[in-house]
C-alpha cells in the first residue's frame, strides 16, 4: 500500500475558446399551458376508471410549483387524495400522467 503512483500529466490550456454557445430555455408559464381544467379532469377520470386501477396509482403531477411523483388513492369533486395523506386541489394541477 505504500507504493507511489506515477504523476498524471495534465497539459495546461492557454488559449481562449470561442466555440462555446450560450443556450437559454424558458419553460412554459402556467398561462401558456395547453391543458385546461377540463382536460385534467378527463385525464383523472380516465385514470380512476381504467381497469388497472384497483386501490392506488402512481402518477406524475405537473403543478405551478413543479413536478411531483405521488401515489393517488382517491378523489373528490375538487381534489385528489394521495397515499401520504395530502389533499391536492385539481385546479392547481396543469397535467397528470400515469407512471
Amino acid at each position: 500500500m505504500d507504493k507511489k503512483l506515477p504523476e498524471v500529466f495534465a497539459n495546461p490550456i492557454q488559449k481562449e475558446f470561442h466555440n462555446v454557445q450560450d443556450v437559454y430555455y424558458e419553460g412554459m408559464r402556467p398561462s401558456q399551458r395547453k391543458n385546461s381544467v377540463q382536460d385534467v379532469v378527463s385525464k383523472i377520470r380516465d385514470i380512476f376508471s381504467s381497469k388497472d386501477f384497483v386501490y392506488k396509482k402512481e402518477v406524475v403531477l405537473t403543478m405551478a410549483d413543479g413536478v411531483m411523483d405521488t401515489v393517488v388513492v382517491g378523489r373528490t369533486e375538487q381534489s385528489l387524495l394521495t397515499m401520504n395523506g395530502e389533499v391536492i386541489p385539481i385546479a392547481s394541477i396543469f397535467d397528470i400522467e400515469k407512471k
